[in-house]
């Protein structure tokens, strides 16, 4: 497993390569894979590098679930890593450095619409799971996650 992987803010711009060849591949062109909260001033796009190679996004919104009762919450969106980089620790640097930033923010609690596929990777990072799957229009079965930041 590699540690040389750095963590750093990006643009929102920057995340979208990521999303559309990982996440979104249905939708026709790159400049279209955004997030209708993308530009908002709590955002904060997170960027998992190799040397200079970008190869893990994710972003984070001040946003509230109604599923959870803690009152200072944040929302990862669009979360993707590189194929040729999953299972080295791409995501892990990433979220762990995301825990790190919110704590900072008194936040607390992190969450997420996790695909299904990835429950797996956020349950070893300490995220809880509802046990409803519920579908996402073109893109398939979720599951709500989430990690209390202590």
């Amino acid at each position: 497993m590699s540690t040389a992987f750095t963590v750093r803010e990006i643009s929102a711009n920057q995340t979208r390569s990521l999303r559309h060849r990982v996440l979104w591949p249905h939708i026709e062109q790159e400049e279209d894979c955004v997030i209708d909260i993308d530009q908002r001033e709590d955002a904060i796009h997170l960027g998992t590098f190799d040397g200079d190679k970008l190869i893990s996004v994710g972003s984070l919104f001040a946003m509230n679930s109604p599923r959870l009762s803690h009152a200072m919450q944040y929302r990862l969106r669009a979360m993707a890593t590189d194929p040729d980089y999953r299972g080295r620790d791409a995501g892990r640097v990433l979220i762990e450095h995301a825990v790190q930033l919110l704590r900072k923010k008194n936040i607390d609690v992190l969450w997420c619409d996790a695909r299904l596929h990835a429950t797996g990777f956020y349950e070893r990072l300490g995220f809880s799971r509802f046990e409803d799957v519920y579908q996402v229009r073109n893109i398939g079965p979720h599951q709500f996650m989430w990690v209390e930041i202590k």
